[in-house]
């Protein structure tokens, strides 16, 4: 009995001086870690710089001046993300109020599509599986050429789209050619303006809605100046406001990083504190660089287009700007929740983000004419990494920038009380309501 209780007594001290070792690996894991994110950010904030606001603190939410953030504003907006009562103007009547906002952005694939190219109003079932019609043709879909962009973080951007051309603030300020046109009608920033256009471009109206008692109630609390008696375009401005607002609170703020970033250095494992500290020592934070590890900048990074670009070529922020010196450049995109759905890459061309991590270390461009063009950045370039690294960066971004709780954004339910996020007969199949 004495042996076995010696032996019990040195397995004991084995396993509290393993997790000694561990604690203390981790522990100079993260010291090494905060030193780089305190280099890294540009004031004297340091670690702060890069936390996330608590999405109903709205004070602290970027925003924009035209359109205030108040709490019924939200509300209505996350309602209406999620109507599928909207969708009235379809290309096909079959398809009347069988979309929303939330068909292309969901939460379960973090705020972003499950398919390389997203199905609005056209499309059939829900997250995955969803896809064209087979009864209508393609061209009767709502889609676009290419890769539907996360959401998620949008507060910190002040032009959206993959060329940036919505949007009059930042660095649409500058461009002409961008505040003229019509999309930019309101001299709005970026989110507000594609919640306000996109009703329009994705099929949408509120005419549908304008009778249901609730609606008219939350209008009236996020609007107070709103007229009784309200004209169809103007609700549909509204409507793409409060719309803006809710996008504005998608703040992946409960990821592991964010919670290591406000004290709790255990949120992190260690393989996701060594991808950390590769992701701020190497060129990855020299354009994912903002609370959301995002910029407000247009790089060539070389990805390929996306297969339905019918000309073959995209040309990115040019297509607005129309200076070759933006030829194949793109936004650079946010990081938070991208392991919740794939492909990546504007053009969908890849699979997984470890592709992603690989594509960088090797640091050689997919589409070739932006090799040719003069306008890849200075960061493509190899980086060097060994196995490990990669394995690590790629633990990181999948699980270390993950907020495994974006659910708490969807409403139970919307005022129509028909199926969302989509109300087609194979959705309410899948998600077993309206039967």
């Amino acid at each position: 009995m004495l042996t076995l209780a010696l032996w019990f007594s040195h397995v004991e001290n084995t396993y509290a001086s393993d997790n000694q070792d561990s604690h203390a690996s981790t522990s100079y894991l993260s010291q090494q870690l905060e030193q780089l994110v305190k280099t890294n950010a540009p004031d004297e904030r340091g670690l702060y710089y890069f936390v996330l606001p608590d999405s109903h603190n709205l004070t602290e939410i970027p925003q924009d001046p035209q359109n205030p953030l108040t709490l019924e504003k939200v509300k209505l907006g996350q309602f209406l993300f999620h109507e599928t009562a909207l969708s009235i103007n379809p290309s096909n009547p079959k398809h009347w109020q069988q979309a929303s906002c939330a068909s292309c952005h969901f939460a379960q694939a973090g705020f972003r599509s499950n398919l390389p190219l997203a199905l609005g109003t056209g499309g059939i079932g829900v997250n995955n599986s969803r896809k064209l019609d087979p009864e209508v043709s393609y061209t009767n879909v709502d889609k676009q050429k290419i890769l539907a962009p996360s959401i998620l973080n949008v507060a910190f951007q002040n032009v959206m789209l993959w060329d940036g051309r919505a949007g009059s603030h930042g660095l649409n300020a500058k461009e002409q050619f961008v505040n003229n046109t019509y999309i930019n009608r309101y001299g709005l920033s970026g989110l507000e303006t594609v919640g306000i256009d996109g009703i329009t471009v994705h099929k949408m109206g509120t005419a549908a809605i304008a009778d249901i008692p609730e609606y008219q109630q939350l209008f009236a609390q996020a609007f107070p100046d709103r007229p009784f008696v309200s004209a169809e375009v103007e609700d549909k401005k509204r409507a793409g406001l409060a719309i803006a607002a809710y996008e504005r609170t998608l703040l992946a703020n409960q990821a592991p990083f964010q919670k290591w970033l406000k004290g709790d250095r255990k949120a992190m494992s260690a393989s996701e504190l060594r991808g950390g500290i590769t992701f701020f020592k190497s060129s990855c934070v020299k354009c994912h660089a903002g609370p959301n590890l995002a910029n407000m900048e247009f790089h060539a990074v070389g990805f390929s287009d996306h297969p339905s670009e019918i000309n073959g070529l995209n040309l990115g922020r040019s297509s607005v700007t129309r200076k070759a010196k933006d030829d194949f450049k793109f936004k650079v995109p946010q990081l938070y929740n991208l392991s919740d759905s794939s492909p990546h890459g504007h053009g969908a061309s890849f699979q997984t983000l470890r592709e992603v991590v690989e594509y960088f270390n090797h640091g050689e461009p997919q589409n070739l004419a932006s090799k040719h063009s003069g306008n890849l950045s200075i960061w493509l370039k190899p980086l060097n990494l060994n196995d490990e690294e990669i394995r690590d960066l790629t633990a990181f971004l999948e699980t270390g920038l993950r907020d495994p709780n974006l659910e708490r954004y969807v409403p139970e339910r919307i005022p129509s009380g028909l199926c969302f996020p989509n109300n087609d007969p194979v959705s309410r199949k899948a998600l077993k309501c309206g039967q």
